[in-house]
């Protein structure tokens, strides 16, 4: 081997080189910018992810190349990176080189910000050049991973299905006692049912006291209106003073018996509007009483949709478990087969 060179895409998309060991080795050999663009151009056109190639670039130079992949595809290691090997006639390559390009690929590229990373980079040229590093195959690793993680999901099933059938019966409970919650809610209202057909009647009772005290009241009211008339029409004639003189006596009387009626009509009044209040408090109390049957009715709405929604979780739990079944079984053959493909090539 004469040397290693790793070439990436820069900010433009155009090739350029990274790092090159030795020092200059491209310039040594009379690699040119072109002949690393062709290496490139050919790796684009076998395929755009991870591939491996050997080419010969000019008369007396050969090269063994990696592209890493794109990066905003799937790739080794980093991105839109080639590692390039170059190779003289006599050079007899392992049938693992390909691995180990790889490894260097997996290992080293993602450290490429690291200070030590030109040191750890020499130190992988003199393994690959002695053969001594170990092939990194990703394809493997990652069958081997997908099956890991196929008995994983494997095992959610299973239990996935152990909780489907203890939510079942943890269902089957809960619809039995909603059911009996309903027939007492029943119960309940056909009792609130017949209350509010007595307090509908007692309403009506209410309502025709209040309006035949509230006429009471209004006569009360003209008939003090009238007395008030009359001690103004008394007042009007004491402006003569002869005439004061001699009816004195009997406006005094007068004006007693007046103000002994007006006392009696204001104790009237006053206990007429107290019973005025009791009852337009008794009224409201009705009222309300009676405006709490559209909310009964509808917490029996909402606990039928509920029984509803229970019944309706019970067809789609049977339905999920179902599918789990079949999923399950899907699993099952999809494990055997990769059996089959592991055994086949002997990766066990």
């Amino acid at each position: 081997m004469k040397g290693i060179v790793i070439l990436n895409l820069d900010k433009k998309s155009e090739l350029a080189k990274d790092v090159e060991y030795p020092q200059d080795i491209c310039e040594e050999l009379g690699v040119t910018d072109s002949m690393l663009s062709t290496v490139f151009e050919e790796h684009k056109r076998v395929k755009t992810g991870p591939n491996y190639l050997e080419m010969q670039i000019k008369r007396d130079l050969s090269v063994a190349s990696f592209f890493t992949g794109h990066s905003s595809k799937h790739f080794i290691g980093k991105g839109d990176h080639v590692i390039t090997v170059f190779l003289s006639d006599e050079d007899i390559l392992p049938r693992n080189f390909e691995g180990q390009v790889r490894r260097i690929a997996f290992e080293l590229l993602p450290k490429r910000k690291d200070k030590k990373f030109k040191e750890l980079f020499a130190k992988s040229y003199d393994l690959l050049e002695k053969g001594e590093l170990d092939a990194y195959w990703q394809e493997r690793q990652e069958f081997e991973h997908d099956i890991g993680e196929k008995k994983v999901k494997i095992d959610d099933l299973a239990q996935k299905v152990s909780l489907l059938v203890s939510d079942r019966s943890e269902h089957l409970r809960n619809v039995e006692a909603l059911k009996n919650e309903v027939v007492e809610l029943y119960s309940k209202l056909e009792n609130w049912t017949s209350q509010m057909a007595e307090l509908n009647e007692y309403n009506a009772k209410l309502t025709s006291k209040n309006r035949e005290l509230t006429r009471l009241t209004n006569v009360q009211k003209l008939a003090l209106d009238q007395k008030d008339e009359r001690i103004n029409n008394l007042k009007a004639k004491l402006g003569d003073t002869v005439e004061i003189e001699k009816g004195a006596e009997q406006l005094l009387i007068e004006i007693k018996k007046v103000k002994l009626e007006s006392e009696i009509f204001t104790q009237e009044i006053n206990k007429l509007n107290e019973t005025n209040k009791k009852l337009k408090f008794q009224l409201l109390k009705a009222k309300r009483e009676s405006e709490s049957m559209p909310n009964l009715e509808l917490e029996i709405k909402k606990l039928k949709d509920k029984v509803l929604g229970v019944n309706n979780e019970k067809e789609r739990i049977k339905q999920e478990l179902g599918e789990v079944k079949t999923e399950l079984n899907l699993v099952k053959q999809e494990r055997d087969r990769y059996y089959k493909i592991i055994k086949g090539k002997k990766l066990l």
